[in-house]
């Protein structure tokens, strides 16, 4: 664990910029009951590593770490911070100090602040919200009562049927009857068909009474996640496991007649419970009145385009500055496409990111930033093809028109000007013929050619005549053999397999180039179920592993790299719900993905 930690530090400490880092550690109650639970947490405002987390001996530890990250935008500059926290209980009564905890930031140890946690006598309860803002009821179901009908948990999603990249909520919540003592041992299931985002909210959990058929129980909400499926079908949500640590009545005998008297005792138990799965019905996208030019993307946008200038001088730099704003699947948007002229050089865009999961949903901005330096004068036009998308509330396709920008290039100057050979356009003059009516006498070896001796009635001649003929019939030829070839659908998209698969590929290497982790495991994750699904002809909605697996296996394919493939698939999935907590090399990741796809194209039969 502690080594997960400080690869998680590490992580962070890469795309974090700050300029005081500084470890903050605080609680949620300083004065507490014995058995009574509580919060400690540490917070980190930059980028570290080796995180060392002090003794908690004293304490009753029920979970943790759990980390959380935030993000925030200000002027332009981004901050991230991480924070550690735990769930404990003191085990006596008495007062603790809770030690430094320590941190390595930029070759320096740096540690948090201590503080005292004072334990006194008595038990403390679960407070709840409920609406009405008062403490809701916590007494604990007794013993002989089914375990399932006091305790459970329960997945939920905002809808069972959606189109493909719609957005989807999915809600994990406990239901109880018990008093809450704390969590272990959560497994959420991993989405599997589905890109998801967390959603950034408190990490504390809200209790609240929730009447269910006719039972009030205390419900909290463990993890709220926002989905958006990456095939059409039918999607499986696994369930979620977990361990609850709840005070419940002993059926042990009293101790003495006070015990007796109140109807026994109570003691912690720790119950394991286990959501049902959920299955959503995920649609294609309608292909009626669907833009050429849609790129996938899907929800409700607005688009920004600016020029920083319109007239510069030969080999200065411009930036065209590309906004994109709106709500839905906006952080699997590519750049958009842009016809810059000839004569310019360009680059790849800077993609910056401004994006909140809130209570709303996923929303926010990416900009796309190019940079681009015309080479020779002149007046130029800058296209930028129109950005479509679907909208699933209206289930219409959207096109945004893209303004176009005019730029002038004048001369440039200086040694870079005369370098790239800018020249100036000339006024037409007369040119004057000299020496037109004496030519000099030729002294070098002449090729001489009989007289009356012509192209016309040569067997060249006739061989170009009737040349076109032949040309024509190779070409009906050629076009029929083509026509047999690209009516086997099937054998056509397995031929153009590979040619697809090193599309996304050179994609994914300028994501790796530009550092952009995320998409970087997009684009490897597309590659691969694009090249399986068009080379064993595999609906993408029965592109499952079991049936990958299965149909390689018949292709003579090696146990080997068959376990290679899924492997891969399997880090590329967990990357996409859990970025930060993804280590490797990506060159090497992107070196394997394409050995893979060379080992599968020569091995399969």
């Amino acid at each position: 664990m502690k080594k997960a930690v400080s690869i998680l530090f590490f992580i962070i400490s890469l795309v974090t910029v700050s300029s005081a880092q500084k470890l903050t550690a605080q609680t949620s109650k300083t004065k507490v009951a014995v058995g009574e639970t509580f919060q400690i947490s540490f917070s980190l405002n930059s980028g570290g590593s080796d995180f060392k987390a002090p003794a908690l001996n004293e304490f009753n530890v029920y979970s943790g770490p759990n980390q959380s990250t935030s993000m925030s935008f200000v002027n332009g500059a981004m901050s991230q911070s991480i924070t550690l926290s735990y769930i404990v209980s003191a085990k006596k009564e008495g007062k603790f100090t809770i030690g430094a905890a320590s941190v390595t930031a930029n070759g320096a140890v740096i540690q948090s602040n201590s503080f005292t946690i004072e334990a006194v006598k008595g038990a403390a309860n679960v407070q709840s919200q409920g609406n009405n803002g008062q403490s809701a009821q916590n007494q604990a179901a007794p013993a002989s009562e089914n375990a399932s009908d006091n305790l459970f948990v329960k997945t939920t999603v905002s809808k069972t049927k959606a189109y493909l990249g719609e957005q989807i909520t999915v809600t994990h919540k406990v239901y109880t009857r018990y008093q809450l003592r704390g969590f272990q041992n959560i497994k959420f299931p991993d989405y599997t068909g589905f890109w998801a985002q967390d959603f950034q909210g408190s990490q504390q959990i809200q209790i609240a009474n929730e009447n269910v058929d006719g039972t009030v129980y205390q419900v909290g909400e463990l993890k709220r996640t926002y989905l958006f499926a990456q095939r059409s079908g039918k999607i499986e949500i696994e369930p979620m496991n977990i361990e609850c640590v709840v005070r419940k009545q002993s059926n042990k005998k009293p101790r003495d007649v006070f015990e007796q008297f109140f109807g026994g005792g109570y003691e912690d138990a720790v119950i394991a419970v286990k959501s049902k799965p959920v299955t959503i019905d995920i649609m294609p996208l309608p292909t009626a009145n669907k833009p050429a030019d849609f790129a996938g993307a899907v929800g409700s946008y607005s688009l920004k385009a600016q020029l920083s200038k319109d007239k510069v001088k030969a080999n200065e730099a411009v930036n065209l500055t590309i906004t994109l704003t709106g709500k839905g699947s906006i952080k699997l948007v590519d750049p958009l496409k842009i016809n810059f002229p000839e004569d310019f050089e360009t680059y790849d865009p800077k993609i910056k990111e401004n994006i909140i999961s809130g209570a709303a949903g996923v929303s926010g901005t990416k900009t796309f930033d190019y940079l681009v330096i015309p080479r020779h004068e002149g007046d130029y036009k800058i296209d930028l093809a129109n950005f479509s998308y679907f909208d699933p509330e209206k289930k219409e396709y959207v096109k945004l028109p893209s303004p176009d920008f005019n730029i002038h290039v004048d001369k440039g100057t200086g040694p870079e000007a005369a370098a790239n050979n800018v020249f100036s356009p000339r006024s037409k003059e007369d040119v004057k013929v000299l020496g037109n009516d004496i030519r000099y006498i030729k002294t070098n070896n002449i090729i001489l050619k009989p007289k009356d001796d012509y192209f016309f009635g040569s067997p060249l001649f006739y061989a170009g005549l009737i040349s076109p003929f032949f040309a024509f019939i190779g070409f009906l030829f050629v076009r029929r053999k083509s026509i047999e070839l690209n009516s086997d659908i099937a054998a056509v998209k397995s031929r153009k397999a590979t040619k697809m698969a090193k599309k996304r590929l050179s994609i994914a290497a300028q994501h790796l180039k530009s550092n952009s982790k995320e998409q970087f495991y997009v684009e490897i994750f597309k590659a691969l179920y694009g090249y399986i699904g068009d080379k064993l002809n595999i609906p993408a909605a029965d592109l499952s592993k079991d049936h990958i697996s299965d149909t390689l296996k018949t292709k003579s394919v090696k146990d080997t790299t068959i376990e290679q493939l899924l492997s891969t698939l399997d880090n590329c999935e967990y990357a996409r719900y859990a970025p930060s907590a993804v280590s490797g090399d990506l060159n090497g990741i992107y070196n394997n993905t394409v050995e893979l796809i060379t080992k599968i194209e020569n091995e399969i039969r």
